[in-house]
């Protein structure tokens, strides 16, 4: 995809938005399906989505749904929720870290023209959120 590209993280005054290992790859597939003279203001719109979310402010439910569960921890006995970033017609699966403060992981990004979530977003969600939050790799 030429032009303008989303960056690694995204800084705000209250959280830190991060992209996993290959989830800016899964945005430029997802990008292959928004058309070509609408991608670049299309990508700035999900920047001001960052933008927001990482200064802080409430997201609508519209724009930022709770999704699906997160693996479960030892002992714990209600899984945490991770939420999609969504700008029609692409949605960034995200959650909370509790093990880096302050800081929004997006897994990845599918272009998604149905209503619901798949088993596969959520195990994909759930492989980087175990590699990230209980094991030792780096994000």
């Amino acid at each position: 995809m030429k032009g303008r590209k989303l960056k690694d993280s995204y800084k705000g005054s209250k959280f830190e938005v991060t992209h996993c290992k290959g989830a800016l790859t899964s945005f430029e597939q997802a990008m292959s399906h928004v058309d070509s003279q609408k991608r670049k203001s299309f990508i700035r719109a999900i920047e001001m989505q960052f933008q927001r979310l990482s200064d802080g402010h409430r997201m609508s439910k519209e724009n930022f749904p709770q999704e699906g569960d997160l693996p479960k921890r030892k002992g714990q006995h209600k899984p945490k929720k991770f939420n999609a970033l969504k700008r029609i017609p692409i949605r960034g699966y995200c959650w909370l870290s509790d093990k880096y403060p302050s800081k929004y992981f997006i897994s990845h990004y599918v272009y998604k023209d149905y209503d619901k979530l798949k088993d596969k977003d959520t195990n994909r969600v759930g492989d980087n959120w175990r590699r990230i939050e209980v094991g030792d790799d780096e994000y």
